[in-house]
């Protein structure tokens, strides 16, 4: 008797579409999120010197560290010029270039002055575009439009010669005109959207992004909220959804150190222990990937601990200065909103993740397994 092998199910068109976005979105910040990370981790000490007084806003050393700490933020645009050309093919150094005009100083400065601002007569719109996601996205993806133009027109000992002052030329009034009005609209409704819905009752908010965001960075569907979280603090001066994030992340860890307590794998506990401390970083990946997905339960126990702990943090109000993933070095940038509570919730994300797990029982890994993982690496 002959068996046959059912054939794959091709996904439709609703499921390419989201995996587009999502390929599209991991494109632009994969390469620097552990910049990201960094520079929280660098907001969060500047932070805590603050509070305790070590450091004073009007002092040099608070200037000097703020632009370490600031720095990735504010020049974003020529990072995601820099990402964004990987994906669109377009000329790398062109793309930063584009990046830094639209953040060059005496530009930034007439686009905050009271004056009307004119290019060639034409009355632009105000617009910010330090610390902006959106206007620089848009204006490398024309960018690539115009550079595959300027290729099929130009001779190719030339390309190389004016293809990137005609991409200037185009690109910038382009963007000045439409793209930075545009982004500065859709970043603000983005922000007004979550919002919306936050408002609408932050404690179920919480509970569905504390239960459901590891399969939102299994699936890479986290990526849509880095750059709302961006333009929240743009718009808003703080963002509620990575202080939502936190009792995810410390969940994860509260149940790899009960699955550490329970196997008598040695080498699984060691690894275990790690990727508990790890989350306290603010890195979930060893802890999910490597212990709490492996073994399903723990999982589960880590997902429903982290909504009980993030609809804590909904509920508060808690909230961040900066974008900054929630973690132990990175607690600063929480203390103007409703800090005591988000402690709370970080805590008995942990402690019921470590509860829930520890009195489930679970497949404990054996040696054989391991060596076989090993072997096969």
């Amino acid at each position: 008797m002959t068996t046959t092998q059912a054939p794959e199910k091709t996904p439709n068109a609703f499921q390419r579409g989201v995996n587009a976005v999502i390929d599209l979105l991991s494109s632009f910040f994969l390469p620097i999120i552990n910049l990201l990370v960094s520079v929280g981790i660098l907001k969060g000490i500047l932070t805590l010197l603050q509070v305790s007084g070590m450091v004073t806003d009007d002092s040099t050393t608070y200037a000097i560290l703020n632009a370490m700490a600031d720095s990735l933020f504010y020049f974003i645009p020529v990072f995601l010029a820099y990402t964004s050309s990987k994906r669109f093919d377009v000329d790398t150094v062109t793309a930063v270039l584009l990046g830094c005009i639209l953040v060059y100083p005496s530009f930034t400065t007439i686009m905050a002055a009271d004056a009307p601002v004119y290019l060639f007569g034409l009355e632009l719109s105000k617009a910010t575009y330090s610390s902006s996601v959106i206007p620089i996205l848009l204006a490398i993806y024309c960018a690539s439009w115009v550079q595959k133009a300027c290729y099929k027109i130009i001779p190719e000992t030339f390309r190389g010669l004016f293809t990137p002052p005609i991409t200037i030329i185009v690109i910038v009034p382009l963007t000045l005109a439409v793209f930075g009005p545009l982004g500065t609209i859709v970043g603000g409704w983005l922000a007004q959207g979550y919002e919306a819905v936050y408002n609408l009752s932050p404690l179920v908010a919480g509970a569905l992004i504390g239960a459901f965001q590891p399969f939102l960075v299994i699936l890479g569907l986290h990526w849509a909220l880095f750059p709302i979280a961006m333009n929240n603090v743009a718009v808003y001066g703080f963002d509620t959804i990575m202080a939502l994030f936190g009792g995810a992340i410390f969940a994860q860890g509260g149940a790899a150190l009960a699955v550490a307590l329970k196997t008598k794998n040695k080498k699984f506990r060691s690894q275990a222990i790690s990727a508990s401390l790890t989350t306290l970083l603010g890195i979930t990946e060893p802890a999910m990937y490597g212990v709490n997905l492996r073994l399903k339960k723990p999982m589960v126990c880590a997902c429903v601990a982290g909504g009980i702990g993030s609809a804590v943090a909904g509920l508060f109000g808690c909230a961040g200065t900066a974008f900054a993933l929630p973690a132990l070095t990175t607690l600063p940038v929480f203390m103007s909103r409703a800090f005591v509570p988000f402690c709370i919730s970080l805590a008995l994300a942990f402690g019921l993740a470590f509860l829930f797990t520890l009195f489930v029982p679970i497949d404990d890994v054996t040696e054989e397994e391991m060596e076989a993982e090993e072997q096969s690496a």
